[in-house]
C-alpha cells in the first residue's frame, strides 16, 4: 500500500502504537485524539512492524473482557516464514485476568520452525459439567477460581519446502480454589481438578504448510497432526495422551476474494482427567459465539468456512459459519448440533499483513448477538 491519505469519515480512536517506519529509530507515539482521519490514520499504522491496539470481547461466563494485544514482526523476505513475538492480556468484569507471549521463530536460514508460548491465568470461572446437551449442565454451575501455568515448546525441522517434523514439549500446573460451602458439590462430580496438578508432556508433530502468507494466506494448504503423552513417570499427575489434527485450506476465488475452511479435532485420552484438560468449543475462533468451557468432554470436532472479500484499500471483509460439538470417545451421541455464523470487518494494522478483526455472531443455542474485537484472523 502506497501510505496516502484517504479521505474519510471521522471516528474516536485510542492506539499505541512503536513506528519502524523507513527510518532506523524506533519512536513511541501514543494515538489518542478525536476527529481524526481514520483512514489516513489507519493507513500509517498498517506501515508498521510492531502492533498495540486494545481488544474488547463479550461472551456470558466473563462479561466484557478487556485488554491489549500486540506483537513485534521482524523483517522479512518470505511472507509464508515470518519471525515475530505477541502478546495478549485480558481483564474482565468478574475480575478474571490472562496473560500470554508467543515468539515464533525461523532460524538458520529459515530451515528450522521454533514455536513457543507462555500463560498464566487468574480466572475466577465455572464447572457447568461435562457433555454436549443442556441437560448435562449443572444448575447452578460451581463456581471456582483457577491459578494455572502452562508452556508449550514446538521446534520443527523442515524436511522438504513445505513439510515439517519436529517435537512437542507441554507443561501445565494448575490450582482450583473453591469456596467451603461448594467442596461437597466438588466431591459429587466425581472428576479430577479439583486438587492441583501438574502435567508434563513429550511428544511429537509432522506438518504440512504451503501457505503464500503465514498471517492472511490467499491460497495453500495448513496441516498438522500433533501426538503428546502425560505420564506419571514424567512427574504428571495423571496419565493421558492429547491427538490433535487441524486442516486449513485458502482457495483463491476471483480478485483477492478467498474461500477459507478448516477443519480441527482434538482428543484427550485418558482413565482420570483433569477437567480443565478436557476439550472445549466456543471462543474468538473456532466455534465464534460459543461460551468457552462450558460444553466440554474428552473429544471434539469441528469444520468452519469463511468467504473473505476486499471492500476497500486496506479494508476487508467476511462471513462465515461453523459447526460441531464435543463428544465422549466411548459414545458419539450427539443432542444438539452446535452452529454459529456471522460477519465481521478487517483492516490492515502491520506490513505483515496483521487485521485488526471485528466479528458479530449468532448461534443456535443463545438468543442475541455475541461479539469479538481483537487482531489476527480466526485461521
Amino acid at each position: 500500500m502506497n501510505g496516502q491519505n484517504v479521505k474519510g469519515t471521522s471516528k474516536n480512536i485510542f492506539l499505541f502504537v512503536l513506528n519502524n517506519g523507513k527510518t532506523d529509530s524506533h519512536i513511541l507515539s501514543l494515538y489518542s485524539f478525536a476527529g481524526i482521519n481514520v483512514d489516513s490514520l489507519i493507513h500509517k499504522i498498517s506501515q508498521l512492524n510492531f502492533y498495540c491496539v486494545p481488544t474488547l470481547a463479550y461472551q456470558p461466563e466473563t462479561g466484557y473482557a478487556f485488554g491489549v494485544g500486540g506483537g513485534y514482526y521482524f523483517k522479512y523476505i518470505n511472507p509464508a516464514k515470518i519471525s515475530s513475538f505477541t502478546f495478549n492480556t485480558n481483564i474482565t468484569q468478574r475480575h478474571q485476568f490472562s496473560f500470554s507471549a508467543s515468539p515464533r521463530l525461523y532460524i538458520d536460514y529459515g530451515n528450522w520452525y521454533v514455536f513457543s508460548n507462555i500463560s498464566i491465568q487468574n480466572y475466577p470461572n465455572s464447572y457447568h459439567g461435562i457433555g454436549n446437551a443442556i441437560s448435562d449442565l449443572l444448575t447452578p454451575p460451581i463456581v471456582y477460581s483457577s491459578r494455572s501455568f502452562a508452556f508449550i515448546l514446538q521446534p520443527q525441522r523442515y524436511l522438504t519446502k513445505h513439510l515439517l517434523m519436529g517435537l512437542l514439549f507441554s507443561i501445565k500446573s494448575e490450582k482450583t480454589i473453591v469456596a467451603d460451602s461448594l467442596r461437597y458439590r466438588t466431591l459429587r462430580t466425581h472428576v479430577a481438578g479439583w486438587n492441583p496438578y501438574f502435567m508434563l508432556g513429550l511428544g511429537g508433530e509432522i506438518s504440512y504448510d504451503s501457505r503464500n502468507m503465514l498471517f492472511y494466506p490467499t491460497k495453500g494448504i495448513f496441516s498438522k497432526l500433533a501426538v503428546a503423552h502425560y505420564d506419571p513417570s514424567l512427574g504428571s499427575t495423571y496419565d493421558m495422551t492429547v491427538v490433535r489434527f487441524d486442516f486449513r485450506q485458502y482457495i483463491p476465488i476471483y480478485q483477492q476474494q478467498v474461500f477459507a475452511w478448516q477443519f480441527y479435532t482434538d482428543w484427550r485420552l485418558g482413565n482420570l482427567i483433569p477437567f480443565q484438560m478436557l476439550t472445549t468449543i466456543g471462543g474468538i475462533d473456532m466455534m465464534r459465539g460459543f461460551s468457552q468451557d462450558i460444553f466440554r468432554d474428552n473429544t471434539m470436532a469441528a469444520i468452519q468456512g469463511e468467504y473473505r472479500f476486499p471492500i476497500y484499500d486496506i479494508w476487508r471483509g467476511a462471513v462465515f459459519c461453523s459447526t460441531g460439538d464435543v463428544f465422549n470417545n466411548e459414545n458419539f451421541m450427539i443432542d444438539k448440533l452446535k452452529i454459529s455464523y456471522g460477519a465481521g470487518v478487517r483492516f490492515r494494522i502491520t506490513k505483515a499483513n496483521i487485521n485488526f478483526r471485528f466479528d458479530l455472531t449468532r448461534n443456535n443455542y443463545y438468543k442475541g448477538v455475541q461479539y469479538y474485537i481483537t487482531a489476527m484472523e480466526a485461521f
